[in-house]
């Protein structure tokens, strides 16, 4: 037998070479490749808490009247506020336009050490004071129980005989029910006349809410009811009312100037006091939101002044930078004849 053989490796050598080769393929893997650790992002600072509504104060109210026929924009009166560090108010300076009622006054309020509701305000008198004359100021004071109202008490002004100025007593008293609120009215009417009952307010809120559902307000004179107005048919908006959010508000007719014996929602021009066309006067202290509309009508007993309610429409203009704040507003009535009356608000 020939043996075919290659210089310097045999049939032995090359099997044991192959046999450690293989050894070293079942004993060593081939390296891993380098892995990158796995970083998370970091997470997201949490949101901030949400910060309660603040109120914005108003710092001035404006009022003009529109009068349509000639078209012409009269200003009418403004009312400045100003506040101590608790935000109370406690001054306000009215300045009026037009030659009529007094040119500019101021009504003072004034508390009992850090009690959010007055205790006494000193406000001008619109009835007695004269644009180039003298302006003259009426005293209330509060009186509460357990920090509700009760009553309050003042001496008012106004001409007897011979233009002399009288002083005679002015209570009212306050009753809160459930969604209802009571308010009567003693007073002189008369020099020589009794201590006897001028006016009734009986107020209905939207239940739970301080949205007036309806306001009745009934005059009185010798001990028997005369004209009253009805308030009632009302539209709400979203929109907050600025005046509503003072320490001074909740009244349907205003504490910054005296006499307001026939005011209703700063309205003294209606039908259950003049039967006339009426002036869209509308400023109000009570109402939590603005509406957009609701009807005052008058009434002699139980028949209706001039047959119909007037229907205020309100136009709502926003505050740039609180959307649910009104920046202006417009204020029309059925039998204004398009006269408007236009208020700005200032914060």
């Amino acid at each position: 037998m020939l043996y075919y053989s290659k210089p310097g490796f045999s049939f032995i050598t090359i099997l044991l070479l192959f046999i450690s080769m293989l050894g070293e393929s079942c004993t060593k893997s081939d390296p891993e490749p380098p892995t990158t650790p796995i970083v998370n992002p970091p997470l997201p600072p949490p949101p901030p808490p949400v910060p309660q509504d603040t109120v914005s104060l108003i710092k001035r109210l404006e009022a003009y009247y529109n009068q349509s026929n000639p078209n012409i924009i009269r200003p009418n009166r403004n009312y400045s506020f100003y506040y101590d560090h608790l935000k109370r108010v406690v001054t306000v300076g009215i300045k009026n336009f037009g030659g009529v009622l007094f040119d500019t006054a101021t009504t003072r309020i004034f508390y009992s050490g850090n009690n959010m509701y007055p205790e006494m305000i000193i406000a001008p008198n619109s009835n007695l004071s004269s644009f180039n004359g003298p302006t003259y100021y009426d005293t209330t004071w509060f009186f509460y129980n357990n920090g509700i109202l009760v009553s309050d008490s003042s001496f008012a002004k106004y001409y007897g005989a011979n233009l002399v100025i009288n002083r005679t007593p002015l209570k009212r008293y306050y009753k809160f029910e459930a969604n209802r609120l009571l308010a009567d009215w003693y007073g002189v009417i008369t020099t020589a006349g009794p201590y006897e009952r001028m006016r009734t307010d009986t107020l209905n809120l939207a239940s739970g809410t301080n949205k007036i559902e309806r306001l009745k307000m009934q005059l009185y004179a010798g001990g028997a009811a005369g004209n009253h107005a009805s308030v009632e048919s009302f539209t709400y908006s979203n929109y907050v009312n600025p005046l509503a959010k003072l320490n001074i508000s909740g009244s349907v007719f205003s504490v910054l100037y005296t006499p307001v014996r026939n005011e209703v929602l700063g309205n003294n021009a209606h039908k259950a006091v003049h039967n006339s066309n009426i002036i869209p006067y509308y400023v109000d202290f009570f109402s939590a939101n603005i509406p957009t509309a609701f009807s005052l009508g008058g009434f002699q007993g139980s028949f209706l002044i001039a047959a119909q309610y007037d229907r205020f429409v309100i136009t709502i203009t926003p505050w740039s930078l609180r959307p649910t704040y009104p920046s202006q507003i417009t204020v029309g009535a059925s039998t204004a004849l398009g006269d408007v009356f236009i208020y700005k608000y200032y914060y």
